[in-house]
């Protein structure tokens, strides 16, 4: 891709866990302290990856789901709330970006393409973990779950990250790891979606109906051009 005044796309959306960082390590060492202090098993790595997706909370059900867990509505706010306070204490100790990540981000700036993201993550939380990790400066606009703001696949998070680009849906693309991604991208009538092959989606990629898949976030930029060539 080359910088020109017209550059397409116009924005390029980024999911960020399992798609430009892996967090589940953080991520499993916060929720199974939550769970120990119910007096319940830890559950191993592989199992809290299968999990993520939605935000804390839907990881906190279905891991106390999986336990098949009787707690009442009080007990359930404590627990999520603990995994919430565990989880912001300690955010960026074991995640790691995935390879490409900087490299990419820096390509689609040079070709005069502005980047954003939209996550499920508490946007305090997805802030300090960017931060932490040296990505933050990389987006234009970082959008993270917040009181009053519907969580994906509602589009309403990428319509915000949209207005602060300065970017229209049809001239936008939105790059993740789930269906709960492309759904999202669908439903903000966004040009495209892609995703990435390697993230936490526990249905195979190739059958959730993104546009293109791609097996490395070095791939992100020739995947661009060619659906840039299709438009």
């Amino acid at each position: 891709m080359q910088a020109t005044a017209a550059a397409w796309p116009r924005a390029v959306i980024f999911d960020l866990d399992g798609t430009l960082v892996d967090t589940v390590e953080d991520l499993a060492a916060a929720l199974n302290q939550t769970l120990a202090e119910l007096g319940l098993p830890p559950h191993p790595l592989v199992a809290v990856r299968a999990m993520v997706g939605g935000g804390l909370g839907k990881l906190l059900e279905r891991a106390l789901t999986a336990h098949a867990a009787d707690l009442d509505t009080a007990q359930r706010d404590a627990a999520a709330a603990r995994l919430l306070a565990l989880y912001a204490a300690k955010p960026a100790e074991l995640s790691r970006l995935y390879p490409g990540a900087v490299k990419t981000l820096a390509a689609l700036r040079a070709s005069g393409v502005p980047c954003g993201l939209c996550t499920n993550k508490p946007d305090a939380i997805t802030r300090d973990l960017l931060q932490r990790l040296g990505l933050a400066e990389a987006f234009g606009c970082i959008q993270g779950s917040a009181a009053g703001l519907p969580k994906k696949p509602d589009p309403a998070g990428i319509h915000r990250v949209l207005a602060n680009l300065d970017a229209q849906p049809a001239a936008a693309i939105m790059v993740g790891d789930s269906v709960t991604d492309v759904q999202s991208a669908r439903a903000a009538g966004l040009a495209a979606s892609i995703v990435v092959s390697y993230g936490y989606s526990v249905t195979p990629v190739t059958d959730i109906g993104a546009d293109a898949v791609i097996n490395h976030l070095h791939e992100l930029v020739p995947a661009l051009a060619l659906l840039q060539r299709r438009q």
